[in-house]
């Protein structure tokens, strides 16, 4: 196809790697927050056993300053890595599958603060994020055996039960009041409009002319457009 050599945005999954966020007065100095996140580095690190590699990126809100550190098993990465150089190609960035999908939400200007779940094949992603924050969880939810089973059997409307359950759990515990829904899910009707009677949903993001299970490439390849 004429792309050996070309560079690649690439995603590590959520399940393969952690983001965790650190706040700060925002009068600090930059000395400090720099010697700040050099001791937080070195404390996240020197607790996994693990060959681990990071990176951070700070947001700047008006009362605080809050830094999201991103942590993943060398491991995991060297892997994506591996995979992507095996096909001739030059991977360029690896960014983080929950960073990628918030950028989404900031390059379409969706009005802050805004929750977004994202559904995958094998887990899905409720997030929130607002200029000084940026909250997630990852549910273990097989959505490709539930669209196997469904109106098959009782099991697939038991399985989506407790999928909507869960969610549901992670509103009322976030203070979340309104999300957007995005990924493979939306390929199916009847599983979106239950989706849509049962969740507080305020619209559907879609991948461009994509198809929806293309939503984290999509937004990789907006990414790169924007550099």
């Amino acid at each position: 196809y004429g792309l050996q050599g070309h560079r690649v945005i690439a995603s590590l999954p959520a399940t393969d790697g952690i983001l965790k966020l650190n706040k700060y007065p925002s009068k600090i100095s930059q000395k400090d927050l720099n010697t700040a996140i050099d001791w937080v580095i070195k404390r996240e690190t020197s607790q996994i056993k693990e060959e681990t590699v990071y990176d951070y990126f700070i947001l700047r809100g008006e009362d605080a300053i809050s830094v999201a550190l991103v942590l993943a098993r060398a491991e995991s990465v060297n892997r994506l890595t591996n995979l992507i150089s095996s096909a001739g190609l030059k991977p360029e960035i690896i960014d983080y599958e929950v960073l990628a999908i918030v950028n989404y939400g900031i390059y379409h200007k969706l009005a802050l603060p805004f929750s977004i779940l994202y559904i995958d094949y094998d887990y899905s992603i409720l997030l929130t994020y607002s200029p000084s924050n940026i909250s997630y969880s990852v549910i273990h939810w097989d959505y490709l055996g539930y669209s196997k089973k469904a109106g098959s059997s009782s099991t697939s409307e038991e399985l989506l039960e407790s999928f909507l359950a869960e969610v549901r759990n992670l509103i009322v515990i976030n203070d979340i009041f309104n999300v957007y829904v995005a990924g493979v899910g939306l390929n199916n009707e009847s599983f979106l409009e239950y989706i849509l009677e049962n969740l507080p949903i305020l619209g559907l993001l879609d991948a461009g002319e994509l198809p929806p299970n293309f939503f984290v490439p999509y937004i990789l390849s907006l990414r790169e457009g924007s550099k």
